[in-house]
């Protein structure tokens, strides 16, 4: 009883494990990458926006769309990155104006709003991005593996 209890320990322990691996590898980057873009839609000045949009761009995967099944642009990473890489350049561009002027106050609640925008795609995506052929293939080895012990267990039994 205590070595089936013990099998049942490490089976959950597994689990755990795996979840937490695909959890660290595909959605918590996405999740780092939300957070820059907050911190630069509440920055006060443009260059510190940059750095954080900047600092989200590294996460984000660089193309692909996690939506199989009815994909739309709104997950699309590649889109997401360009978008991000542009407002970039825009806040690069507006560096250099005076910060008191309408035009920078003006350019950067834009920006503020193309940010909000883009950080609800990524949160559309998030969900999606867990379901890789990789994470999908450890999952159905995790489910099945009950099955298999179950049976070579049974066929040691019956070779004694």
């Amino acid at each position: 009883m205590a070595r089936r209890n013990l099998l049942i320990l490490v089976y959950f322990i597994v689990g755990i494990a795996i979840a937490t691996a695909a959890y660290i590898q595909d959605v918590y980057p996405i999740e780092r990458a939300i957070g820059f873009l907050s911190r630069a839609q509440s920055a006060g000045y443009s260059d510190d926006m940059a750095r954080y949009a900047a600092e989200a761009l590294l996460l984000i995967p660089r193309e692909g769309n996690p939506v199989w099944l009815f994909p739309t642009i709104r997950t699309d990473f590649s889109l997401i990155r360009n978008d991000i890489s542009s407002i970039i350049d825009r806040l690069r561009s507006i560096s250099n104006v005076p910060h008191e002027s309408a035009a920078y106050a003006q350019t950067l609640n834009d920006l503020r709003g193309k940010i909000a925008v883009l950080t609800n795609q990524l949160y559309e995506a998030m969900p999606y991005v867990i379901f890789k052929p990789i994470n999908i293939v450890a999952a159905l080895a995790y489910l099945i593996s009950p099955f298999i012990v179950r049976k070579i267990i049974n066929s040691a039994k019956r070779k004694k």
